[in-house]
């Protein structure tokens, strides 16, 4: 029998390729895209974030078989708010703006992953797994490109976590040991496309708003 963490990746190739590989991500990826674009990404992933950590909190602590993957060393809002402190600066609450594709990700959260293990466990597989295996590099790569050094690029460092490579290996036993009924399973894997769907959405949305030619900006009504 395929190991459940296998077939968990091989049922999301598609919509991880689809997302990563949007126009936006790219273009931020070759430095294309304006410091307030990197900025505006930064911002949409804290209002992700805070939903899914909050539902960490509670998932943290039950019994249930999310408990295990609500690790406190993954946490990522302190990294995010001080990132955006350093962007925006010191009033950058009240300075950034959630997009509707973000609004509409954070309330899927919220609304299920708050209280389902099986739809916490596929939000926190797709963001915590894929920040692990790239996120260390894109934040080089964004740090030199941008020139911000190690400041407003800290979400993507993983200060508690020494060796990424062996967590996730961990990561992917603890999958492998879920005890799922075969709908739970389905479920868990219809979701995780989901959050890869969502985040593709917020891509598209903040390509829109920062695109390849400024001038194909609508004009303001």
């Amino acid at each position: 029998m395929t190991e459940f963490s296998t077939r968990l990746r091989r049922a999301t190739m598609v919509e991880h390729r689809e997302a990563e590989t949007r126009g936006f991500i790219s273009r931020l990826m070759a430095g294309d895209v304006p410091m307030a674009g990197f900025a505006a990404l930064t911002a949409q992933y804290l209002a992700v974030y805070r939903e899914l950590e909050a539902a960490a909190d509670r998932m943290r602590a039950g019994a249930g078989p999310a408990a295990g993957f609500a690790d406190p060393a993954l946490i990522r809002v302190p990294s995010l708010e001080a990132d955006l402190a350093h962007l925006y600066g010191p009033d950058w609450e009240s300075t950034i703006t959630v997009l509707d594709s973000t609004r509409a990700y954070a309330d899927r959260l919220r609304d299920l992953a708050a209280g389902s293990p099986t739809h916490f466990i596929a939000h926190h597989y797709v963001r915590y797994l894929g920040d692990l295996s790239g996120g260390q590099m894109i934040g080089r790569t964004l740090s030199n490109l941008y020139g911000l050094g190690e400041a407003g690029t800290s979400f993507y460092r993983f200060d508690k976590i020494t060796d990424a490579r062996a967590y996730k290996i961990s990561y992917r036993q603890r999958l492998d040991a879920l005890t799922l009924p075969d709908d739970d399973a389905t479920i868990l894997i219809d979701e995780a496309q989901l959050a890869f769907r969502f985040n593709a959405a917020v891509f598209v949305e903040l390509g829109t708003l920062y695109p390849e030619n400024p001038e194909d900006l609508a004009p303001a009504a």
